[in-house]
């Protein structure tokens, strides 16, 4: 009986001794730099993708069709709970052993910490930019989005998102990827408030605006490009209204007065008539 009981303490004891030790290491672990070039770091890589929800069957993310009908927008926040057990079943394939679970139970906190400081290299490297490791000393806290169903989606492949915060920051993108013709998912480093959908860049033109039958051309910054107040407008001289010409002379002219300068150049008068893509903006309300 005593033999019994000393082989039953000492099993206690090795369990204890085991779990400090894995303590120990994941108290080195959570302050490890991440290499994400590195190849030991294939399998936080791969952790990290899954918390972006890479991989993860459609009908996980959108159950019911009704959740996500056509021409629709959702906003959304990923819970960090459920990140954290997502990571813990991925993790559970190869515990074959009560050793194995007290391994993950101590490590957990330190590799979902890494996995937080990995996801900022997701898109960067496919995008195949260069990334400085300062940006990596920080894990990811909270993780919004948005999901869009739309045939804008197929028809329009270079739009771009832009997110804000509550604070009207702009917040890191950490996944924007189609999961079929119409549908596309975009995930952010924060809780997105307002997101703005802009017309792919190669949409730059140049035009104008008609108002009363006159047109007019709002200015823009020579400092900054930014356009100006509503109210900073030239007119835009018509050669012939029915063949749709109009007088650049007469215009340049008008934009010189307007800025008191004694000649425009041919690069200044392109800046003023650039016309933006247009940009949609989504704007969350807490209160509906």
């Amino acid at each position: 009986m005593q033999a019994r009981n000393d082989w039953e303490a000492s099993a206690t004891r090795l369990r204890g001794n085991v779990h400090h030790l894995f303590e120990e290491l994941a108290a080195l672990t959570i302050n490890q730099p991440i290499d994400p070039e590195h190849e030991e770091d294939d399998l936080i890589a791969w952790l990290s993708e899954l918390c972006l929800l890479s991989n993860v069957p459609y009908h996980y993310l959108i159950p019911s069709e009704s959740l996500l009908p056509n021409n629709a927008i959702r906003l959304f926040y990923l819970n960090p709970n459920w990140q954290q057990a997502l990571v813990d079943g991925a993790c559970s394939l190869g515990r074959n052993a009560s050793l194995d679970l007290t391994h993950d139970q101590a490590l957990i906190e330190a590799v979902f910490a890494k996995i937080g400081k990995r996801m900022k290299a997701v898109r960067p490297l496919l995008q195949k930019k260069a990334l400085l490791s300062e940006k990596l000393e920080e894990g990811v806290q909270v993780i919004g989005g948005f999901i869009v169903r739309s045939p804008l989606v197929r028809g329009w492949r270079g739009l771009e998102f832009r997110a804000l915060s509550s604070e009207g920051k702009p917040l890191r993108a950490l996944r924007i990827e189609t999961l079929s013709d119409d549908v596309l998912i975009g995930l952010f480093d924060g809780v997105p408030y307002t997101l703005e959908i802009a017309q792919p860049p190669e949409g730059f033109f140049f035009g104008f605006n008609r108002f009363n039958g006159q047109f007019f051309k709002r200015l823009r910054s020579f400092e900054t490009g930014e356009l100006l107040a509503e109210s900073d407008t030239v007119e835009v001289a018509v050669h012939n209204e029915k063949r749709r010409t109009i007088d650049v002379c007469q215009t340049v002219k008008n934009m010189e007065e307007f800025f008191q300068k004694d000649a425009f150049t041919s690069a200044e008068f392109a800046l003023q008539m650039i016309k933006t893509p247009y940009i949609g903006k989504v704007i969350r309300n807490d209160e509906a």
